[in-house]
């Protein structure tokens, strides 16, 4: 009965949230922001758990998008940058299916992980696509901002609750006691978090917002900040430790900007270095002397793995220096093309490469990685050129800080799979778009 009535309002859910979003399909670019850190979700067969909230909202603005077809007459004209990013990505999406199937056809057994894995990434480059038809100006943007903040808020709640030791167990690991939250695995949560880091600060700093807003939003960083370290991921510790490294050069940067209020953004650098020296001491000072799984806390395992790891000569991941040699190893074979999505698995006998480069550059050889380096590198380009307002320019640059943060994340996992970074090129694309708009409506 229990399972007919969650049916029942699951449907009734999914029916308002299409309704909504066919008058306005930008919407669901808003939504699929939010949605993005809520991937805990059933596992499909062939497809596992790669199918969540994130690709029914986007289904839903894609058919939104089919039946008002209102946006099409509001577009703005691609920009010559657009046009060459939107090129850089076919090119990778041609190469990822080029060596799909030069790859599968005589090497059998795998052919369906790698199909799943050929389908995810050019499903990713959909998604760049629609946020970039659909974000046209300021306020469009801007409510793709407030659609990540509602989904950081929820990521932040349920890891807060995680902490406490009272929420569901799918919230943490039980044995490392590592938080995941609304994600399925813990490292997932600096690539949702971190970007969004950088933009909420740069706002919070900025003259257009209120001092309530101003407030709640420090309050909802100091919790990114907590679940973060509440992971126990190296990654976020040393991204927050960037978090603050960006501020200062955006403080720099943007030294002239009439939107900043230079001292606020001061106080605010002086506030995240001196908690992050306030966290080493006390996981330092805390620490028994011996680290072990499952017994040393999770909030505790940063600090405790990098200081052991350095003072013992192990660098910082000896895992990941292993994977490096067998990428390096194998370079030579299959150097253009690569050995296929998915595939270097089992040819090499090695588990999942955590580096997003050097994942593209085994699977797809020399060829995919260089086009996929050359669109991620059109966002940035894009983003810090645009004429826009003085609150704006902030915000582009804080997007692109935070962006360039998330590159960084993809040294240390294979993030093609996570939907930030498709959303947020995307969205740096578009800046694009706001500018002309913006240029039309006011020069």
């Amino acid at each position: 009965m229990l399972f007919y009535i969650s049916l029942v309002l699951a449907s009734c859910t999914v029916f308002l949230l299409f309704r909504w979003i066919v008058k306005a399909p930008e919407r669901g670019v808003y939504t699929a922001f939010f949605a993005s850190g809520i991937l805990n979700t059933i596992s499909l067969g062939p497809l596992r758990e790669k199918v969540g909230l994130t690709e029914i909202v986007i289904l839903m603005t894609w058919s939104a998008m089919l039946v008002n077809r209102q946006w099409i007459r509001h577009r703005i004209p691609f920009s010559h940058y657009q046009l060459l990013a939107i090129l850089f990505l076919c090119g990778f999406v041609v190469i990822e299916w080029v060596s799909f199937f030069i790859n599968n056809i005589d090497y059998y057994g795998r052919i369906t992980a790698s199909l799943v894995e050929t389908l995810n990434i050019t499903y990713g480059a959909m998604m760049v696509g629609t946020v970039l038809l659909l974000v046209q100006d300021e306020i469009q943007w801007k409510r793709c901002i407030i659609g990540w903040l509602y989904g950081s808020a929820v990521v932040v709640i349920i890891g807060l609750w995680a902490m406490t030791g009272t929420a569901p167990s799918w919230t943490i690991d039980e044995f490392t006691g590592r938080i995941s939250s609304t994600l399925k695995f813990e490292n997932q949560m600096a690539s949702y978090l971190i970007p969004l880091m950088v933009i909420v600060l740069a706002w919070c700093v900025s003259r257009s917002i209120s001092d309530r807003l101003r407030n709640i939003s420090l309050l909802l960083i100091a919790g990114m900040a907590t679940v973060l370290i509440g992971t126990g991921s190296r990654t976020a510790f040393l991204l927050i430790v960037l978090v603050a490294v960006c501020m200062t050069f955006i403080y720099i940067v943007q030294f002239k900007n009439k939107a900043l209020r230079r001292g606020y953004l001061g106080v605010s650098i002086i506030t995240c270095i001196a908690g992050l020296i306030f966290y080493v001491i006390a996981a330092m000072s805390m620490f028994d002397g011996v680290y072990q799984l499952g017994k040393t806390p999770s909030w505790q395992r940063p600090v405790v793995m990098m200081y052991q790891n350095m003072t013992e000569g192990k660098g910082l991941d000896e895992t990941r220096e292993e994977q490096a040699s067998v990428v390096i190893d194998k370079a030579d074979e299959s150097i253009f093309l690569g050995n296929g999505p998915k595939l270097y698995n089992s040819k090499f006998n090695i588990s999942e490469i955590h580096n997003t480069y050097a994942g593209v550059f085994i699977e797809t050889g020399i060829i995919g990685i260089t086009i996929l380096l050359l669109f991620l590198l059109m966002p940035l380009v894009v983003s810090t050129r645009m004429m826009v307002s003085s609150e704006m320019k902030l915000l582009f640059i804080a997007a692109s800080m935070g962006f360039v943060l998330l590159l960084a994340y993809n040294l240390t996992m294979y993030g093609l799979r996570q939907r930030t970074i498709w959303l947020m090129a995307g969205l740096l694309l578009s800046t694009s778009s706001v500018s002309r708009h913006w240029k039309a409506k006011f020069l």
